[in-house]
C-alpha cells in the first residue's frame, strides 16, 4: 500500500475531527477536565510533566489524554499510544497497531453493570501487527468507549501516512 506524507499538524487535525465527530460536539464544549480530552486543554503543569516523561520526537505532537487514575495516563500523539505511569512508560506505535482488542471482560468487580459503568477501570487490549495484545487498565463507561471509538482509526495513520 502506498503511503502519503502528512505533517504532524495534519494528522492532529484528522484525529481531532474523529474526536469531535464521535462526540457530536464543538471543540468549545470541552474544558480539559474530561477523563478523555484534548491534550492542549489540560493544565500547563501537567502537560509539561507528561511531555518530560514521554520524550516525544521532533515530528510527534500530543493530541489526546486519557486519565486512567492513580497518576496513570494514556497519551495519544500523532505517532503512538503512550502509557505513562509514575515510574514506567510503554508505547504502541500506530505503525504496529492492528486495532483494539477491547475490554478483557464485561464484568468489573464492584460494578453492577460491567464495562459500561462510569467510574471504574478495566483491562483493555491493544492488538499489534505481531499478534501480541498489550493490556492497559483504562476507564470504563463513556471515557473508555470514547477512547475505543476515537482511537480505533489510528490504524489508518500507521498504514497510510508517513
Amino acid at each position: 500500500m502506498d503511503k502519503f506524507f502528512k505533517t504532524p499538524d495534519q494528522i492532529s487535525a484528522l484525529m481531532q475531527h474523529w474526536f469531535l465527530s464521535y462526540h457530536g460536539k464543538d471543540r468549545n464544549f470541552f474544558t480539559g477536565s474530561e477523563t478523555f480530552t484534548f491534550f492542549d486543554l489540560i493544565p500547563e503543569g501537567l502537560q509539561q510533566a507528561l511531555l518530560r516523561q514521554a520524550s516525544l520526537d521532533e515530528l510527534e505532537k500530543p493530541v489526546f489524554l486519557l486519565d486512567c487514575g492513580n497518576a496513570v495516563f494514556v497519551l495519544n500523539t500523532t505517532r503512538r499510544f503512550i502509557r505513562i505511569g509514575e515510574s514506567d512508560l510503554e508505547s504502541v506505535f500506530y505503525a504496529d497497531f492492528d486495532g483494539h482488542y477491547g475490554f478483557n471482560s464485561i464484568e468489573i468487580k464492584g460494578a453492577e453493570k460491567g464495562i459500561k459503568t462510569d467510574g471504574y477501570v478495566a483491562e483493555f487490549g491493544l492488538a499489534t501487527q505481531s499478534r501480541k495484545i498489550v493490556y492497559w487498565s483504562i476507564p470504563s463507561g463513556r471515557p473508555g468507549f470514547a477512547f475505543w471509538n476515537v482511537t480505533k482509526k489510528c490504524t489508518l495513520i500507521g498504514r497510510k501516512y508517513l
